[in-house]
């Protein structure tokens, strides 16, 4: 009779908590997609990517942790609403023991529904999740469906391993619960939480003054070392939970006394309703604003990553860069080996050049560092001027698209004239100092009129300078020494890593690795030429060196995404349970002569309410994280403002509030139907 009665009770769980059973399969369908990446032929192959699996184990145990605790605090909750169905069966005679057992099949029973869609959910998200993330990370994506094994034995234990913790704390609750508690526990008047004005001003008082230590460790960062950041997140979360404990008390005294408002437009219904939720679930809403705080940031964090990961790949304008360090060279062999695999739009051999001025260089730099940003890294071939040929320069802009300007023309009436190319933001401070004198440079006039500020590969090193490069007559460069030569090619279409194995392997090249330099002997700075022999660079190449941010991103946005479901889950469930008080609220209401209109009304505005409540506090914690760590990861990437626009985090907050708001619609949406859906047919019967 038992085992009748738990596949009963487990098949009415589905039907009464929907959306819990809906979030428990989203739950094993995430963990699945998310660990098959670990045994994908596809990510194994990549050499780069041996700090993704780490990843994605360090996320994975983090989500155990964060969905197990909401399991069982739904799971929990679910219980306590069937308290009186279980004192029924202790009065009926059934031992405690027996009805933990019952519970225990109830909960097996509800895992295996969830979790065989859940991985047919899985299979599925797997690929799409492979398709998002290989070209990511520069390789070629195969459509496959293979069920992984590995990954489906690891999710299996991540799961049962959170529904075997939730089972054990519901089992020693009916183990100890009495019958007494069990038939009265739906008749509990709710808890006060705090009494007196005093209580909730200090409370509220405490936690904004949480709060705004928890910003001014971000800001200040007055510890360093990471610990800023760990102490403001814990004050900031612990200014969440004070704020929702204190915010109750602060609406019942700001609001219950101010009759014209509160008995006008069938205010004191929503007021009512509203209050009565918020004081009985004010602990909750602290953890779920917690918990929608860090959904928030870990959107805004991933979409900035790939904003500026992709903004970096995108300066950099050439698919594939040759680079010789020992003055000029004949790239010919190369170009026709590379033709022979990748097909080539154009290619172009150049040289940049230097001498001994570091005037331009000096300006660079203290204009970087008045912005904020590191600008002159020492690199050893960017601590003097670095300048290219006039011709050079005229052809890169034709290969680039660019407009060839009446100055640059081969048949210009004077062409004896410098100019400067640099990045927008340097762009005014060159402008101040060519048009403070008359200068010249190697015995040649500069503009200080004419600048040009177009894209031009020089927010990176070893492109067409660092930051500026100087236009100069063809015979300028006759005194000058090269700094390197380089051929710069367009494909036509985007490379792979496989690509650019091939070029590598059939070239003899070794790739250019920006953050591995050595220093150089008798004289000051570094170089990233390590080794002998010529290098591959080039914008996918570059792609490559930064390939750990998109594996970041990737993380980050799951985290977000699986933050976000839990916590909109525990929203809508806690306000379908209520429905059997808001059927005897809408009853009454009809009775008294309210239209069903208005009631419906009503409700959705008590339900809307209840949605928003734990969203600004959530979105002004998440906001300042998302523009600290995004402003903060633009600075270690650039040695210069990237010109990503002066709106570009209110942009990234806008997106990031769009991705969230969708899902979270999505909740909100099927909470209000499931309870129209309910009241009408209690209304019918």
């Amino acid at each position: 009779m038992l085992k009748q009665l738990s596949r009963r009770n487990a098949r009415r769980q589905v039907r009464e908590y929907a959306l819990y059973f809906i979030t428990l399969t989203c739950t094993v369908s995430f963990l699945y997609a998310f660990n098959a990446l670990l045994f994908s032929d596809s990510v194994k192959s990549l050499p780069e990517m041996q700090v993704l699996p780490y990843m994605i184990v360090a996320a994975s145990l983090l989500i155990v942790l964060i969905t197990g605790r909401i399991i069982s605090y739904m799971a929990g909750y679910m219980l306590k609403k069937r308290s009186r169905e279980f004192g029924v069966y202790m009065l009926l005679g059934i031992p405690h023991r027996d009805i933990a057992r019952l519970l225990s099949r109830e909960s097996v029973y509800m895992g295996l529904l969830a979790f065989l869609p859940g991985m047919l959910l899985g299979a599925l998200l797997s690929q799409l999740l492979e398709a998002v993330v290989l070209p990511m990370l520069g390789s070629r994506y195969r459509l496959r469906f293979p069920l992984s094994l590995p990954a489906a034995q690891i999710t299996l234990a991540y799961f049962f391993l959170m529904l075997l913790s939730s089972l054990a704390k519901n089992r020693r609750w009916i183990r100890r619960v009495s019958l007494h508690d069990l038939l009265l526990s739906d008749r509990k008047a709710e808890p006060v939480l705090l009494s007196g004005n005093a209580l909730w001003a200090a409370l509220l008082l405490l936690s904004l003054s949480m709060g705004g230590a928890g910003f001014w460790f971000f800001i200040a960062a007055p510890i360093g070392a990471g610990f800023d950041l760990l102490a403001g997140t814990v004050l900031l979360v612990l200014f969440l939970f004070g704020f929702f404990r204190s915010i109750p008390a602060f609406l019942a005294a700001a609001l219950a006394n101010r009759d014209r408002w509160k008995y006008s437009r069938h205010r004191l219904t929503v007021f009512r309703g509203f209050t009565a939720r918020i004081r009985s679930a004010s602990a909750a809403l602290g953890m779920l604003s917690a918990l929608f705080a860090l959904a928030l940031a870990f959107y805004g964090c991933s979409i900035g990553i790939n904003q500026v990961t992709g903004k970096l790949v995108d300066m950099n304008l050439w698919d594939i860069q040759l680079l010789h360090p020992k003055g000029l060279w004949d790239f010919t062999s190369y170009e026709e080996a590379i033709a022979r695999m990748i097909p080539l739009e154009a290619s172009y051999t150049y040289a940049v050049y230097t001498d001994d001025e570091t005037a331009l260089t000096d300006l660079r730099q203290r204009a970087s560092e008045e912005m904020g940003y590191s600008g002159n890294p020492m690199y050893r071939e960017f601590l003097r001027d670095t300048y290219m040929k006039r011709s050079d320069y005229r052809r890169l802009r034709e290969l680039l698209g660019l407009d060839v300007p009446e100055e640059l023309e081969e048949g210009a009436s004077d062409t004896s004239v410098c100019y400067v190319h640099c990045l927008p933001s340097l762009a005014g401070s060159f402008r101040d100092y060519l048009g403070q004198a008359d200068r010249s440079y190697a015995g040649y006039p500069i503009s200080g009129e004419v600048l040009f500020t177009e894209s031009f590969s020089q927010s990176d090193i070893y492109g067409n300078g660092l930051g500026y490069i100087l236009v100069v007559p063809d015979e300028a460069v006759e005194s000058c020494r090269v700094l390197y030569s380089q051929c710069v090619m367009l494909t036509a279409r985007p490379l792979a890593h496989e690509d650019l194995d091939e070029i590598a392997d059939a070239c003899g090249l070794s790739r250019l690795r920006r953050n591995t330099v050595q220093s150089v002997s008798g004289g000051p700075g570094a170089t990233a030429f390590v080794a002998e022999g010529d290098y591959l660079s080039g914008k996918w190449v570059d792609k490559d060196s930064t390939s750990y941010l998109p594996a970041l991103a990737v993380c980050l946005f799951y985290l977000a995404l699986v933050l976000e479901i839990t916590g909109s889950a525990i929203l809508a469930t806690q306000l379908v349970s209520d429905r059997a008080r808001t059927r005897r609220q809408d009853r009454i209401l009809a009775q008294l002569g309210m239209e069903e209109r208005r009631i419906r009304s009503l409700d959705r505005w008590q339900t809307g309410l209840f949605f928003l409540l734990p969203l600004p506090p959530a979105f002004l914690v998440s906001s300042l994280y998302t523009a600290l760590c995004a402003s903060g990861l633009e600075r270690s990437l650039f040695y210069f403002p990237a010109t990503m626009g002066p709106m570009w985090l209110i942009r990234l907050l806008g997106r990031t509030l769009l991705i969230f708001g969708l899902l979270y619609g999505i909740y909100y949406a099927a909470a209000g139907i499931s309870a129209r859906t309910d009241i009408r047919s209690h209304s019918s019967s």
